[in-house]
């Protein structure tokens, strides 16, 4: 099998092709100067980097030199931010070359099989679409564009819903790190209330997931399925640090309450999707946790 990953020098991409690798052919699409923070020379070896230079040919291009079967589109551009650098940033990253990916693969007709990431972060107050950010908002817009490609019966598409993922070698400021930094410098760190739901999913359970959606494609019972990643018992912000503390020994002066509370936020978990059939969280909070903070360096 042949496979084509956008966000390839990710966190989550490079931990798929690193998965991938042993199985299939993996091709990664890049830009350049290419990054290499997730890449290791490990990881490197078992890839073949095709070059996107911004361009609906260059896409093409990739396509045609890989003829995957079946592409994972995990690149994406994330902010909280809504000022006119984000929308253009958001914009690009998160619409234009998902769309331009999709119009390449019915222009060349050598793949037709999508798998996708889209955020919980569009359902903050139950199922109903109610988006957290500008951010989600451009997710959710991405898979109505694939809407129109899988009911012109151009692509299958299977759309994976992802909660927060985490995991060890995790340099992404997220706030898990950031207090993980702040423990290590022994210095405090102002937070908010800690009171919204921070759903994990520890990385390796996240590449499985996708893993399971690529499956599903195979005899799919319809031409655009929807799938969503979560935990089985979400914490809140405040209780999954605490969790952190306890398993790990540690000490931390948090501040909760240090800062504002955001004007939109997630106080309690959406189950919207089912997950991809042969699918189920693997690494709990409380081992993950603990291999977050043991296994820094993997």
């Amino acid at each position: 099998m042949k496979a084509l990953i956008t966000g390839v020098t990710g966190y989550l991409g490079s931990r798929l092709a690193a998965r991938l690798a042993g199985n299939c052919e993996v091709y990664g699409l890049v830009r350049q100067p290419l990054k290499t923070t997730y890449l290791p020379q490990e990881v490197l070896g078992g890839l073949t980097l095709l070059s996107y230079d911004g361009s609906g040919e260059s896409l093409l291009a990739a396509l045609e030199i890989s003829q995957p079967d079946i592409v994972f589109h995990l690149a994406a551009h994330y902010t909280g931010a809504h000022d006119l650098a984000a929308v253009s940033a958001l914009t690009v990253s998160n619409l234009y070359l998902g769309n331009c990916l999709l119009e390449a693969m019915q222009l060349s007709g050598k793949c037709r099989k999508i798998v996708y990431a889209t955020s919980y972060y569009a359902h903050i107050s139950g199922k109903a679409y109610h988006p957290l950010n500008l951010y989600a908002a451009t997710k959710k817009a991405f898979s109505d564009i694939v809407e129109f490609y899988t009911d012109a019966g151009y692509v299958e598409a299977a759309s994976v819903m992802l909660s927060d993922t985490y995991g060890s070698d995790d340099q992404r400021p997220k706030v898990l790190n950031l207090i993980r930094q702040a423990i290590l410098e022994k210095r405090s760190m102002d937070l908010t209330s800690g009171r919204q739901i921070f759903d994990l999913l520890y990385v390796d359970d996240v590449v499985d997931g996708l893993i399971q959606a690529a499956k599903a494609l195979e005899n799919p019972p319809a031409a655009h399925q929807f799938f969503q990643l979560n935990s089985e018992n979400p914490l809140s912000l405040r209780e999954t640090v605490e969790l952190m503390l306890k398993v790990n020994h540690l000490k931390f002066e948090a501040n909760w309450g240090g800062r504002p509370e955001p004007e939109r936020q997630i106080y309690k978990p959406a189950k919207v999707y089912p997950p991809p059939p042969g699918w189920a969280q693997r690494v709990s909070l409380e081992k993950g946790l603990k291999r977050f903070w043991t296994e820094p360096g993997l």
